[in-house]
């Protein structure tokens, strides 16, 4: 199976304030925890969707191919598009946001893993109280995800399928807990 990861980090961190992905935790940046555990999978191609120059340069040095989100402003699902188009002749996309700093590659993997022996079109990571994000999908349904449009996420494309879909449960309480605000972030860093 051909993969493609797709790392979405153009949001514009309007709850945060600041450029959340920039944001120091432990000694680090948000983003640098993202792109830790997107490069633990084997992909065939590893994508971020971006929409600042900081965040294109330190992607790139990482690997990725860089895709530029010039109208962030629009919602998730403008990512989610643009992601979509670039995974081109891959069997299967895994769509992460990369604002889950206590996302672990390992994690991935597994779900990586599930969903190849599993036989759906679509799998997700749930840990207790968040579910749908990261999730890999099928090349199918990338025409459904290219036309998602405004705040829409892929947990709408995931909905219209559940008849087709994996759940992986992650092994730690909280491993997709977003760093959304200040206070999130906060948390998350007294979990490291």
């Amino acid at each position: 199976m051909k993969l493609g990861v797709v790392l979405l980090a153009a949001g514009l961190s309007s709850r945060f304030g600041s450029n959340k992905l920039l944001a120091n935790l432990a000694g680090r940046r948000v983003i640098d925890y993202a792109m830790d555990a997107a490069l633990a999978v084997g992909a065939d191609r590893r994508v971020a969707v971006v929409s600042h120059k900081e965040i294109a340069d330190a992607a790139a040095a990482h690997g990725f191919d860089i895709i530029y989100n010039e109208q962030p402003e629009r919602g998730m699902a403008s990512s989610i598009v643009l992601g979509a188009g670039a995974a081109g002749n891959m069997d299967a996309v895994l769509l992460m946001a990369a604002d889950q700093p206590l996302l672990r590659g390992e994690t991935l993997t597994r779900l990586v893993c599930q969903y190849v022996s599993c036989g759906k079109g679509i799998a997700c990571l749930r840990d207790g109280s968040h579910w749908g994000n990261p999730a890999i999908f099928d090349k199918r349904y990338l025409p459904e995800l290219a036309a998602l449009s405004g705040d829409k996420g892929a947990k709408a494309v995931i909905r219209m399928h559940e008849g087709e879909l994996l759940i992986v449960d992650c092994t730690d309480e909280d491993e997709l807990a977003d760093a959304d605000t200040p206070e999130a972030l906060a948390r998350i860093g007294r979990r490291l």
